[in-house]
């Protein structure tokens, strides 16, 4: 099948590996030490803001007064902990329907790119066996303003040759679906959570999203 669109732009974590739970327990770690009470819901509320800005949200709750050095330490010792989570993933954490997907869109010559918040992201792909499959991997390392701001999905866009108009872009996360709504990307949300409404396409799981299906709600749109 001949796509309608020219790109296909993923976030990573909630997306194409299932790393909410990893993300919990280091997010975790760091309201424990600093006296927070931290929740799923809470978790997925902050998917997508940078490392610091979580810690920064996190602290915010907390009694105490933590200065900027002090929550800039938090936050590399979140990475830490974190870094050591990844290590346990493998292909089995890619979620559902998303490698039938890329496969698909390659086959059809639709550029893809990722555009994470975190990091980590080509390690993560290197561990889930998907490093090859992308045409550019974008990060925080990259930009200079994190998601909400859309600055990151642009970066890809262009780093990938692609006007914003004829790209498709996915999110699990309401800061990232925030930013690719201030762009002309085609919009997925991925997730029946609070705020995932706004998205051009909202889907329950990304056990929905074919080729098939995501050009057809392109040339729909």
């Amino acid at each position: 099948m001949q796509a309608q669109f020219e790109a296909l732009i993923f976030d990573l974590d909630g997306v194409i590996v299932d790393t909410i739970n990893l993300y919990y327990q280091a997010n975790k770690m760091i309201a424990d030490e600093t006296g927070v009470h931290f929740t799923h819901d809470w978790n997925q509320q902050i998917q997508g803001i940078s490392r610091y800005e979580t810690v920064k949200q996190i602290v915010r709750q907390s009694d105490k007064f933590y200065s900027e050095e002090e929550m800039h330490a938090l936050a590399e010792k979140k990475n830490r902990h974190y870094q050591v989570l990844i290590e346990t993933l493998d292909e089995k954490a890619i979620l559902p329907g998303i490698f039938q997907l890329i496969k698909e869109a390659k086959a059809a010559e639709t550029k893809l790119a990722i555009a994470s918040s975190s990091s980590n992201a080509m390690h993560v792909l290197e561990k889930i066996g998907l490093q090859s499959y992308f045409d550019k991997v974008v990060t925080s390392r990259d930009v200079t303003r994190g998601k909400p701001d859309p600055e990151i999905f642009l970066t890809a866009a262009k780093a990938i040759g692609t006007h914003p108009k004829n790209c498709v872009a996915i999110e699990d996360g309401i800061a990232g679906l925030t930013a690719i709504k201030q762009t002309d990307m085609f919009s997925i949300g991925v997730g029946l959570h609070e705020g995932m409404e706004q998205a051009d396409w909202q889907v329950a799981s990304t056990h929905e999203l074919t080729f098939k299906s995501v050009n057809k709600k392109f040339v729909n749109r």
